[in-house]
């Protein structure tokens, strides 16, 4: 009877559709890859082209982007110089409480 070994069938057939399939969508990526990679290579894709492109949507003007980043740089290094501090508000606490401690204990 056909149906007794149709499984078995599907047992050989089942891999070798899935390896074609794979060994296809291996060759599209590559493609798709190379293809790519040549445009980085070229020039066409990068911080220049995006650069461009927001100073054409925003001429004469600074874009938010860099309002943004004016803000956020001085603001960023005054945080900076207040953890700093409080690191060393913190690290003489501890070096008084070490030297109270240790007077006690003598």
């Amino acid at each position: 009877m056909w149906r007794d070994y149709w499984p078995t069938a599907w047992l050989f057939l089942a891999p070798l559709m899935m390896l074609a399939g794979m060994t296809g969508m291996f060759f599209l990526m590559c493609a798709a890859h190379a293809r790519h990679h040549r445009r980085w290579k070229a020039g066409d894709i990068g911080l220049g082209h995006c650069r461009a492109y927001v100073a054409a949507r925003f001429p004469g003007e600074r874009s938010p982007l860099e309002e943004l980043r004016t803000e956020t740089v001085p603001r960023r290094e005054e945080e900076r110089e207040f953890h700093g501090f409080l690191a060393r508000l913190r690290s003489a606490k501890d070096k008084a409480e070490v030297d109270a401690n240790r007077g006690a204990h003598v």
